[in-house]
């Protein structure tokens, strides 16, 4: 009768004792402080307008063997898609959503006033070129993550 008597009380107590969470700080208690908040919306800056022309520009004169006349108005359409991206990431009114749809619409009239230059098929071409690096500073980025 002793035995499942003290097993009983032994039970009790140890459930209370788990519920406290004993190692844990609990919001009453001094030293608490909350768990970060973190923004699920990935920060976007803005560009810097004249660094991204000096890669994109170069690149499309050779792929697409553009004249001068033709690179000045592929110069004026960057400058003015990289102008309106600017001005809608810096605008901190708009949700992620509208923020998102309002960029893929100045996409895609930047793709559409490209075809007053280029050809439907050099377009595509266009949208599918990786601007972001040259293969020489992709291989020195390698090089660095292999020796650390």
């Amino acid at each position: 009768m002793k035995r499942p008597l003290v097993l009983v009380l032994f039970f009790l107590f140890s459930i209370s004792s788990f519920s406290q969470q004993l190692n844990n700080m609990q919001r009453g208690q001094r030293g608490y402080s909350p768990m970060p908040k973190y923004n699920s919306s990935a920060y976007v800056s803005t560009l810097n307008i004249y660094k991204e022309l000096d890669k994109i520009l170069p690149k499309c004169k050779v792929e697409f063997s553009l004249d001068e006349f033709e690179m000045q108005i592929l110069k004026g359409l960057l400058i003015k898609k990289m102008e309106g991206y600017n001005l809608i990431v810096d605008n901190e009114d708009y949700t992620r959503d509208v923020r998102l749809s309002k960029l893929k619409l100045n996409e895609f009239e930047y793709v559409k006033s490209l075809n007053s230059i280029l050809s439907s098929t050099e377009v595509s071409r266009y949208i599918e070129m990786d601007f972001e690096s040259d293969s020489k500073e992709k291989k020195k980025k390698r090089k660095k993550r292999k020796k650390s």
